[in-house]
């Protein structure tokens, strides 16, 4: 056999065997090898022992190309090939996030409307849980899967596989939780709690300005640790909203933090809060509240030449986790649809979203 005829053989062998390069080679001959993919395909599964998903089963994978039925690569994934991992796995999915009983060892109430649970859980999940951003699926065991809603993690404790969330009363859901004394069921864990993950990794050494109002404390305190873990110095806005107490100021004292207590519905508070931006000393805003709050606090930063980065909680209507149900999908300000409960973005593009 000549030199050449081998070449062939041996190229015809390694790209039907392994055919995700040709994609890949071909569009990086095309496009100068550049990654064209947009901020909007950044899924928060990526990578982790849940990818490939449900969603790579039926061509809708937000992040490759390929197991969305297009037959070429053109992703911006840094990691394990997706495409290649779903191949290894017989074309199917990975794992699957399971339910599992968690025991209440603790439950305090505040005020009228919330509740704040200590619960026992696997170290393993609790170690996954103790990220700025995560959540998990909670439900009273006595209910059907129709009652699982999702709760932001607010602290996590691994060593002791310890979590604690704090549940507000609002409908049917959060009002069987409350009664709950023994058990609950849990799912998880979830990571797209907050919008605007990349810039919080990637912040060390710096000035950040935290504002959170009512429930959304909750979630907040797991990222001022992860702040302050990288070195940074953080200035931490409180309002209490609607349930009329700071229901985490025990453990912020515990912290090094400048911590001050607003009306941000207030004349006062908003005037405050365009006194600290406008001094140019903070790189980073984090919202925590509703997405009214967010719009006001990128309003009044878009208003004067400023290089603040800016990261806010997700306010979509979450319900199952997974990309299937499709209650979390929204289109952005382009025409794009996103599944918000897996997809990281941008979360100044988030706010452009508009109704379904």
């Amino acid at each position: 056999m000549t030199r050449e005829n081998k070449i062939r053989k041996c190229n015809t062998f390694f790209f039907s065997k392994y055919p995700i390069y040709i994609g890949y080679f071909l569009r990086s001959k095309m496009r100068g090898g550049s990654a064209l993919a947009s901020e909007k395909t950044k899924c928060i599964d990526s990578g982790s022992e849940y990818c490939p998903c449900y969603l790579a089963e039926t061509n809708d994978c937000l992040v490759c190309t390929h197991l969305q039925g297009k037959g070429f690569c053109d992703c911006s994934w840094s990691g394990v090939c997706i495409y290649q991992d779903f191949f290894w796995c017989g074309n199917k999915k990975k794992n699957y996030r399971t339910e599992s009983e968690g025991l209440i060892i603790d439950k305090k109430q505040i005020g009228e409307k919330v509740c704040i649970f200590k619960i026992k859980i696997s170290k393993t999940l609790a170690r996954q849980l103790k990220h700025p951003g995560s959540y998990i699926l909670i439900r009273d065991p006595e209910k059907p899967l129709i009652f699982n809603v999702p709760m932001s993690i607010m602290s996590a404790d691994e060593i002791n596989g310890e979590i604690e969330v704090a549940v507000e009363v609002i409908g049917a859901k959060t009002k069987s939780l409350i009664d709950c004394s023994e058990k609950l069921l849990i799912k998880g864990p979830f990571w797209n709690g907050i919008l605007g993950l990349k810039e919080i990794k990637n912040l060390q050494n710096n000035n950040v300005l935290v504002i959170a109002r009512g429930i959304a404390l909750a979630p907040t305190l797991l990222l001022i640790k992860y702040l302050l873990k990288n070195n940074n110095m953080i200035t931490f806005l409180v309002d209490s909203g609607k349930i009329g107490e700071v229901f985490i100021m025990d453990r912020l004292k515990e912290l090094d933090i400048n911590l001050l207590q607003i009306n941000l519905r207030s004349e006062h508070g908003l005037d405050r809060i365009k006194s600290l931006l406008r001094s140019k000393k903070f790189k980073f805003l984090f919202s925590g509240g509703a997405d009214k709050l967010h719009k006001i606090l990128l309003n009044e930063l878009s208003s004067f030449e400023n290089d603040i980065k800016f990261a806010s909680t997700n306010n979509s209507h979450i319900c199952c986790g997974e990309g299937i149900c499709g209650s979390c999908e929204s289109k952005i300000s382009d025409g794009t649809s996103v599944k918000m409960c897996k997809c990281q973005l941008n979360a100044r593009e988030s706010l452009g979203k508009v109704e379904k």
